[in-house]
């Protein structure tokens, strides 16, 4: 088999004409699923479901407790669950166990807070992904537009006991300036735009979805209007609209890794905007690897506004997909380069957040934020990093350090029972042998087992 090396592939000149690395196309939706996802969610929601174990007390003996706030991992200790909330961590010497509490055994295993996807699309996956992202170890998501009612309904489920899944704080449908697809409301000046923002949030929204299509008119009302009512926005960048422009507006988090090159392109001036496209190409990430790019994390760092990569969607969506040798090429280098810019936002500090932007097309909720995680630590971030930015970061981001993101006392039980440590290597977070959500433990690896011994009968 041919291989190539990253260095190799980082030529973007060698392009196969203008409009081939085709960085802001409109991604793949619809289709027919793979039958075995098909089969993968239907697991998830049967075996995992009838597997789950609600008890008055829990203690997992023994274990190494990495808890993501940047402490050194914790060998030996034993973490007693009662109800939903995390009631004790100690060392297993020192820790007595109420009568009558289900001690796992924690042994050579390592606890991590539950993993948050801070960018997906339940509604687009689909009801049954829901407990697809548990088994993965997601206990949160942050949902970046849908189906509002949907959403609501799930959560209401969840929180009844009657489905499992994770916490999901959601957007709601789509601020778009074309309504394309379903559940894009079509925004076209200032007056719908505020109409659209008061509405989302009448509607019991957690925040709102900004995409790609809107006017600069519209864009800037709406965020105007979100700001008045006190609701954040995330943002898939218009094209009329810079990155600067959109953290000075006040947008809480921007969302996937090409908007960066699609700013610094319309920032260029009008001889560059002459030149061909893969010229232009270069041009913007030398822009964004040098002083242009180091100005642009300052604002974003000043502002506090918040960074979702995605890369995970853009190597699935562009590069993976690709089956034209003429497209894979470029894309494939616009991918190492677009690692190498986040790289450098996030030795700037730039805060930056753990999300797949999972949908109904080329990604597995669950699956691909492990892609992700590994994808942030090719870009220059430790493991811990890497963990952070799907524990403890998001719990900052909404808000909600008081119940998630760190395994502490007090805070909901919302852990992930690993095989192998994941400060070794981030691929061990993938060796999840079970999941607690909200104090319901979900022995996955035993689930697993299960189903092969069952096929293999």
């Amino acid at each position: 088999m041919e291989t190539e090396s990253r260095d190799d592939g980082r030529d973007l000149t060698q392009a196969g004409g203008p409009g081939a690395l085709d960085l802001y196309s409109v991604r793949v939706t619809g289709g027919l699923m793979p039958k075995t996802f098909v089969l993968l969610l239907l697991f998830c929601e049967t075996v995992l479901a009838q597997s789950q174990l609600t008890v008055r007390a829990l203690a997992i003996r023994d274990v190494t407790v990495i808890d993501c706030t940047g402490a050194p991992p914790q060998p030996g200790m034993t973490v007693v669950v009662r109800e939903n909330r995390i009631a004790e961590i100690g060392k297993s010497s020192t820790v007595a166990l109420p009568e009558g509490t289900t001690v796992v055994d924690g042994k050579g295993k390592f606890l991590i807070p539950g993993l948050w996807d801070m960018h997906g699309h339940v509604t687009h996956a689909g009801a049954g992904a829901v407990s697809l992202l548990i088994a993965h170890g997601v206990t949160g998501v942050r949902d970046l537009g849908g189906d509002l009612e949907l959403v609501q309904r799930l959560r209401s489920e969840i929180a009844s006991g009657e489905r499992i899944g994770p916490h999901i704080v959601a957007a709601g449908p789509f601020v778009d300036g074309q309504d394309h697809a379903k559940w894009h409301v079509l925004v076209r000046n200032d007056t719908e735009a505020r109409d659209l923002v008061r509405s989302i949030k009448q509607r019991g929204a957690d925040f709102v979805k900004i995409h790609n299509a809107l006017s600069r008119e519209a864009f800037f009302a709406a965020l105007d209007e979100a700001r008045k009512q006190g609701v954040r926005v995330a943002v898939h960048l218009p094209e009329e609209v810079t990155i600067a422009e959109a953290s000075n507006a006040g947008a809480a988090s921007l969302e996937h890794v090409e908007m960066l090159v699609q700013s610094a392109m319309l920032e260029q001036d009008e001889a560059m905007k002459k030149r061909d496209e893969m010229t232009r190409v270069d041009a913007a990430f030398a822009d964004l690897m040098g002083e242009k790019g180091a100005a642009l994390w300052a604002v974003l760092k000043k502002n506090h506004t918040w960074f979702v990569p995605t890369l995970v969607a853009y190597e699935r969506g562009f590069v993976l997909w690709s089956n034209k040798a003429s497209a894979l090429r470029p894309r494939r280098s616009c991918h190492w380069r677009q690692i190498d810019v986040i790289a450098a936002m996030h030795a700037a500090g730039v805060k930056v957040l753990a999300g797949s932007d999972f949908s109904d097309w080329a990604l597995v909720p669950g699956a691909d934020l492990h892609n992700e995680l590994a994808l942030l630590v090719e870009a220059g971030f430790t493991p811990l990093e890497a963990l952070q930015a799907a524990t403890s970061l998001p719990a900052e981001f909404l808000g909600k350090t008081a119940e998630f993101g760190a395994v502490e006392r007090g805070k909901l039980a919302d852990l992930v029972l690993l095989d192998a440590d994941p400060l070794e290597s981030i691929s061990h977070t993938r060796k999840i042998h079970a999941v607690l959500v909200g104090g319901r433990y979900v022995p996955v690896a035993e689930s697993r087992e299960a189903m092969v011994q069952g096929k293999r009968r």
